[in-house]
Parts: C-alpha cells; sequence; structure tokens
C-alpha cells in the first residue's frame, strides 16, 4: 500500500469544494493527482464520465491516460484546453479540422502582400495571440508585451489577420478556445462537470481561467500548481490567477506540498533562499522541505568566454562517465539555444554521445546547415541531399527559384538520369533571371571548388561561402527580431571557430558523425524552459551571463522562475557555469542562490 504524507493525503482525500494544490519542486504532484482520481471513484462513488483532468500540454495529458488506464479507468475525460475545447465545440458541430486553420504560408502571403518584403512574423503573431489570450481585438487598449514594431503597426497587422481569416472562414489556436467560452456562456449548465482538475495551473492564461468558471460550475475544482515555476508568461500564461484562488472560488482550501522529494537538501534550502527574495510575502509561501539527507554538490563555474566554458562543460561530463556514471542522468540546460553550440562541439569531440531535445542541434541550424550543404556540394557535386538542403535557404543567386520548379529539377534530374545539381544547370527556363541564377550558381561552385583542389584551408573555404553565397546578407534580410538575428550571425563565427580539420572531406566526416542515435542513454542538452517536470541526478547550468541570464528583455521576475525551475531539475550534483570577466563580479542570480555578495571571478567556490 502506497504511503503520503500528511499535505498529500489531504489533497487526495479531497473531496467536494474548490482546493488548491501548491506543490512545489519535486513534491509528487503527479501521484497526488492520479491517487485523487482513483479517491473520488473507488470512495465516493463519482462516475468516470462526471471527472475532467486538465494538462498544460499534450505529452502530459497522454501520460496521464495512459497510467489511469493502467488502474482501469477508461472514461475519463483527459485533455489540454485546446483538446477539451476542440471536443465541446465538436457537440456543437463545429469542427477543428486541419482545412480551417490558418497556415504558416498564408501569414506570410498575407503580411508580405502588404508591402512588406522581410517581416519578423514570429513577433508579430506572437503579441496577436498574447492579445487574444487577453481577450483584446485590434479595436481595444492592448495589454502590454514588448515588440519590435510599433503599436500603429501591430494593430494594422491584427486587422489585417482577423478580416482575412473572417473572409476565408479560418480559425487559429486560440480562436477556438475563445469560441468555446462564447458556446459555453451561450448555453449555461448544458457542458460541465461535476469535478475538475487542473495541472500546471501557474501557466494558464486569462481565457482559461474564465473557462474554468463555465465547465466547473460545480465548484469542485482541483488546481494544482507552482507559482514559482510559472515560465510561460510571454505566452499570456498569468501566475496572479492561481496566486488569487481564494478571490475567484470562494471558501477554497488551500494545501501546500512543500517537501522535495527529487533533490539534496543542500540544493532544496539554496533554492529558497534564491525564491524567497521575490516570493517571500505572498500570503501562501512555504519554503521547500529536503527529504534527502544528502547534502548534495553545487559548484560555481567561471569562464571568461563560451568557448572556455564548452570545454570545461565537456571535460566535466567526460569525468563523469568515466565514474561510471549514467549519461542519461546528466543534463545540460540553458537559458538560449545559441549557449548549447560549444558544449555540443567538445562533446562531439570526445565521442560522447548526446541528445539536444527539441532537435536544437547547432550543426542542424538553418543557415549552419545550408553552408555544410554547400560544402557538400564542393566536395561531390552529385550528392542530391546537400543539395536539397542547400535548396532550403533559397539565397542568392537562386533567390528567384520556387519550390514548383524544384519540382521540375527533380523531375528531370529523374527523366535524363542526372544529378539535381546537373539538372539545374542543364535545364532551359522561361525566365531570363533564372537562367543567369543558375549560371552564376555553377561559377560559383566551380571557383570554390577549384579553391579546395589548390588546398585552401577549410576555415577559409567555410569564410568563402558565407561571402561568395552572402549568408550574412541572408540573415540581415530574413530576421528582423534583433535577438534572433544576432544570434544567427553569431553562429556564422562559432562555425569557423570549429574548423579544426586539415580537409573539408575530414570536417564533414566530423560533423556528420554525431553520436544521438542511443537516445535512451545518452548526455541531454535542453534548454530550461524543455526541462520542466524532468530531473538528473546531474544538472549542469550554463551560459548564465548578465544580460543574458536573467536577460535584459525579460521582467525579473519571469527570469528568476526560470532558473528556480532549472536548479530544481538536479536531484545530488549541480554545476552553474557563468560567463564572467577576469576580475568582474558574479552573475546577479548565482549570487543570489549561493547566499553570497561582493563575489568577483577569482577562484571557484
Amino acid at each position: 500500500m502506497l504511503k503520503f504524507n500528511e499535505a498529500q493525503q489531504k489533497a487526495i482525500d479531497h473531496f467536494k469544494s474548490p482546493c488548491a494544490v501548491i506543490a512545489g519542486a519535486g513534491s509528487g504532484k503527479s501521484t497526488v493527482l492520479i491517487n485523487r482520481i482513483e479517491n473520488l471513484i473507488e470512495t465516493y462513488s463519482v462516475q468516470e464520465k462526471d471527472i475532467l483532468a486538465i494538462s498544460f500540454t499534450k505529452n502530459t495529458a497522454e501520460e496521464l491516460k495512459k497510467k489511469l488506464k493502467k488502474m482501469g479507468y477508461i472514461d475519463i475525460n483527459i485533455g489540454t484546453f485546446h483538446a477539451v475545447c476542440a471536443g465541446l465545440l465538436a457537440k456543437e458541430n463545429t469542427f477543428l479540422v486541419h482545412e480551417n486553420m490558418i497556415k504558416e504560408w498564408q501569414i506570410e502571403k498575407l503580411f508580405v502582400g502588404n508591402g512588406n518584403e522581410k517581416i519578423d512574423i514570429k513577433d508579430i503573431m506572437s503579441f496577436i495571440s498574447y492579445q487574444k489570450n487577453y481577450l483584446k481585438s485590434y479595436k481595444d487598449v492592448f495589454m502590454v508585451k514588448e515588440s519590435s514594431y510599433s503599436e500603429i503597426e501591430l494593430r494594422r497587422y491584427f486587422k489585417i489577420y482577423e478580416e482575412y481569416k473572417l473572409i476565408n472562414g479560418l480559425h487559429d489556436f486560440d480562436d477556438y478556445m475563445i469560441m468555446c467560452l462564447e458556446m459555453l456562456r451561450k448555453n449555461p449548465n448544458k457542458y460541465t462537470y461535476d469535478f475538475v482538475l487542473v495541472d500546471e495551473h501557474q501557466d494558464s492564461n486569462l481565457v482559461q481561467n474564465l473557462l474554468l468558471k463555465e465547465i466547473c460550475k460545480s465548484e469542485n475544482i482541483f488546481c494544482v500548481f507552482d507559482y514559482r515555476q510559472a515560465i510561460y508568461t510571454f505566452r499570456g500564461g498569468n501566475p496572479e490567477y492561481c496566486m488569487n484562488f481564494t478571490s475567484d472560488w470562494e471558501n477554497a482550501t488551500i494545501i501546500n506540498l512543500d517537501i522535495n522529494y527529487r533533490s539534496a537538501r543542500s540544493i532544496v534550502n539554496k533554492a529558497n533562499g534564491f525564491i524567497k527574495r521575490y516570493y517571500g510575502e505572498y500570503e501562501h509561501y512555504s519554503d521547500a522541505i529536503g527529504y534527502n539527507t544528502n547534502e548534495g554538490i553545487i559548484n560555481v563555474y567561471s569562464n571568461s568566454d563560451r568557448e572556455a566554458e564548452g570545454v570545461r562543460i565537456a571535460n566535466q561530463i567526460a569525468d563523469l562517465i568515466n565514474k561510471n556514471k549514467k549519461p542519461n542522468e546528466i543534463s545540460v540546460l540553458y537559458r538560449m539555444n545559441a549557449h548549447s553550440s560549444y558544449v555540443e562541439n567538445e562533446l562531439k569531440k570526445r565521442d560522447i554521445e548526446y541528445d539536444i531535445i527539441s532537435d536544437g542541434s547547432f550543426f542542424k541550424r538553418k543557415e549552419i546547415a545550408g553552408i555544410l550543404a554547400y560544402m557538400k556540394l564542393i566536395i561531390n557535386p552529385h550528392d542530391d541531399g546537400a543539395f536539397l538542403e542547400m535548396f532550403k535557404l533559397r539565397n542568392q543567386p537562386l533567390t528567384y527559384f520556387s519550390e514548383k520548379l524544384l519540382n521540375e529539377i527533380k523531375k528531370y534530374s529523374g527523366t535524363n538520369n542526372l544529378s539535381m545539381y546537373e539538372s539545374l544547370i542543364s535545364m532551359k527556363y522561361a525566365d531570363n533571371r533564372q537562367t543567369k541564377s543558375a549560371e552564376l550558381f555553377d561559377g560559383y561552385i566551380n571557383r570554390l571548388r577549384l579553391q579546395k583542389d589548390k588546398h585552401i584551408s577549410t576555415t577559409h573555404l567555410v569564410e568563402n561561402i558565407i561571402r561568395v553565397f552572402q549568408i550574412e546578407e541572408y540573415i540581415i534580410n530574413n530576421y528582423k527580431n534583433r535577438e534572433d538575428r544576432e544570434e544567427r550571425l553569431d553562429s556564422l563565427n562559432v562555425l569557423k571557430s570549429f574548423v579544426k580539420a586539415d580537409s573539408p572531406e575530414k570536417f564533414i566526416s566530423y560533423v556528420s558523425n554525431t553520436k544521438r542515435k542511443n537516445k535512451g542513454n545518452c548526455v541531454k542538452l535542453m534548454s530550461i524552459h524543455a526541462s520542466k517536470g524532468l530531473e538528473f541526478d546531474n544538472v549542469f547550468i550554463i551560459g548564465i551571463e548578465d544580460k543574458k541570464f536573467p536577460h535584459e528583455r525579460s521582467e525579473l521576475i519571469d527570469e528568476a522562475r526560470l532558473f528556480y525551475v532549472g536548479v530544481t531539475r538536479a536531484r545530488g550534483n549541480l554545476i552553474l557555469s557563468q560567463i564572467v570577466s577576469e576580475g568582474g563580479e558574479w552573475n546577479r542570480f548565482v549570487k543570489e542562490y549561493i547566499g553570497k555578495t561582493n563575489l568577483r571571478y577569482v577562484n571557484n567556490i
């Protein structure tokens, strides 16, 4: 029989009325959710169909379904907010189907068609989605959200976007939640559940909170959250909704799951000291209690730059593996994807297997993969895979080559038994610009091949590929977001610093020999956002650097919560790796976590 601590048991036994469970890191919230559902059915005879469980991500929802199915429960309604809304709308004959969803290419065509050659669609759509999550239209006063565009520009894009969808009968995911809310308000009490359980409630937005009011008229709502781990405010999530739970739901019970079963005591205690600076005044704040008597190991590495950091982290990982530590219990976490590149390169050099969650490998980034594809074509012009990878860039001189034209090249290649490169330079084109572009492309590749044959250094070859095919100009023209643009431009210098091989062939072989086959037992590299809900024996948090983490363009409280999530992934060994100039002060978050001030880069503690 399972044993629960007092707070867990109280949450599992809770029957009717609103209940908020503040579940700290490693406190067993999933166990509480599952056992509370079991208790409702077995002890209180609640019908499965009267229970709704809402999870923040599709993966978590599927995992919950799987566990409950093993226990014999198959009729419980489980899903994300979007999935729940889609199901309810379907009952009213409104179906969420692919054909009715607005596509990215349609958005791009819509905005570019309004006189903008290059546009930061990601920035604009993030702003629009954020406003819709607060039920704001293009006619309303906007919620404050940072953007590269002015309010006048954003309002115009918002209007164009909404009118296009209306005319063409299209929707986006935000629409479905808003439509569901409107439908529920028009049909009060028609679609309700007696018992509603919500996981990760700290990431809920306004629309989702209003949906809960309509779906759970019984007020038997059970929300599990940790305001300290709210890391999706940039999407509209607002931890104030869960923190003000008692204001929204009368006669609410608040339960603190404050025993951390995951991390070593020192890691827990320092995490308390860190986050208390930001939330100590909250009326329901409670320090986490480290269950594990092991004190754990916390180290701080101070590095002069990212290259030095990469070498140091890779050496430490190699040392852990040599000491028979399991590779899959080693994780490298970072605030920004750009910080993973040097560590990845150093792991590759040491032939250490790794997996990058969300496939964010440095060598698979669009521009980097494109440069490597050019190099492969220089080595072997008959490499069709390299040709297709290169074509994704659609940069100079192939700017005027469409996807339709690519299909014609493929067809010509198959019909005439030629490589795609040969087909490109052999085909007849209706547009003279395309003929000239193909000739230019052929000339560039041939000249670069001559340089290779004359044994130009691999570094110089990379530099010439970047220069000839105008990769820097491509990045500047295609990425309006300053941070994104700067990161991509910097990645070109990073690539050049990785070139150590004598020949292009050896460098391509080195890059292609990334050991990522055994994902089950390899070192994990991921953003802190992607690490939410995971835990590892050994955690390295890298790239902790002033203006980058905490980031200068983000709210300090948002960054503090992200740092808190990072440190609480570690079970026993936590390494904080900061970038600090010689003699400079330590990073703010590192000092706050360690609990010391006026620390300078001299020696590690």
